[in-house]
């Protein structure tokens, strides 16, 4: 069995690494949203759904979704809606 020990400065140190990661994961997310959106304009000019582009196809659909309204239901059925609470618990990590 191993044991590691953590001091402050080790920590200090993890905690810079995983802000570095997510400055580049912001990074890499914005960089794919630029190039989604250059393919989304290619096909909305071309009025296209869906378009095959060597190996591979590229789809942007329109998609209707029916979804609850939990804040009207809320209000108009308040009782019933306590009725069915669920309570959950889990654990959050953060890093402020």
């Amino acid at each position: 069995m191993t044991t590691i020990i953590l001091t402050n400065k080790n920590l200090e140190a993890e905690i810079k690494a995983i802000r570095a990661i997510e400055a580049k994961e912001q990074e890499l997310k914005e960089l794919r949203q630029e190039k989604e959106a250059l393919i989304k304009k290619v096909l909305d000019e071309a009025k296209l759904e869906e378009l095959q582009i060597g190996a591979y196809t590229v789809r942007f659909t329109n998609v209707a979704r029916n979804n609850f309204d939990t804040t009207s239901f809320k209000k108009k059925y308040l009782e019933l809606y306590k009725a069915f609470i669920k309570t959950t618990n889990y654990r959050k990590f953060s890093i402020v």
